[in-house]
Parts: structure tokens; C-alpha cells; sequence
């Protein structure tokens, strides 16, 4: 199912997600349990068109890239906004503000629900 506000996007993040998709159709998100000492880790990670699972929901990032996510770990990002940032120390990378989670690790890349 394709999502329009389930999940909130930045136009910076779609551009980003897209380049590094390296051509392929799309990338899926998911959680992976039983990762880090929160339990659970964001995993993003490039498909090919056998990849993609027809019942997977997902989010348009242009016109040859979507975002695809396995209805069950849907359940846990709904709500969830997605940007690319860029701090004062000048590190890039992707924030995912998830309004499900419970608590996350000190390092910020595991969390709880």
C-alpha cells in the first residue's frame, strides 16, 4: 500500500535515500530485533525488483525509487519522521524521530518499544 502521511519524509532525506539506492528500485526499512543493547536497530538496505515484497507498504522517494516497509514493523514506525541532518560537528546522516520508541541505547542506534 502506498503510504502519504503514515510516515513524514524530507525532500532533503528523499534525495539522499535515493542516492544511495545505486540504481536499484528501491530500499527497505526495517527493524531488526535482538540488535544492540536496545534491542532493536533501524536496518536500510538496497532491493532489486525480486526483493520487494508485494505486501509491503511503501513511500514514493521519486519517480524510479520507493521506500518499502514490511507491514509489521509499520506497526512501530507509525508516526515516524525521517530527515537527513547535518550537525555542528558537521557529521551527516539519517535521524529517524520515532514518536513508538520506549528508549534508546547511549549511542543512539538502538532503541526500545
Amino acid at each position: 500500500m502506498k503510504l502519504t502521511t503514515e510516515i513524514k519524509i524530507t525532500d532533503v532525506a528523499k534525495n539522499y535515500l535515493s542516492s544511495i539506492s545505486n540504481g536499484a528500485t528501491g530500499l527497505r526499512l526495517s527493524i531488526r530485533g535482538g540488535k544492540g543493547c536496545g534491542g532493536n536497530e533501524y536496518d536500510l538496505k538496497p532491493l532489486t525488483e525480486s526483493e520487494i515484497d508485494a505486501g509491503d507498504d511503501f513511500i514514493s522517494l521519486n519517480e524510479t525509487c520507493n521506500l518499502y516497509i514490511p507491514p509489521m514493523d509499520m506497526i512501530k514506525l507509525f508516526g515516524t519522521e525521517i530527515d537527513y541532518i547535518e550537525d555542528d560537528l558537521g557529521n551527516r546522516r539519517i535521524h529517524i524521530s520515532n514518536p513508538n520508541e520506549t528508549g534508546k541505547c547511549g549511542c543512539g542506534k538502538s532503541v526500545t518499544f
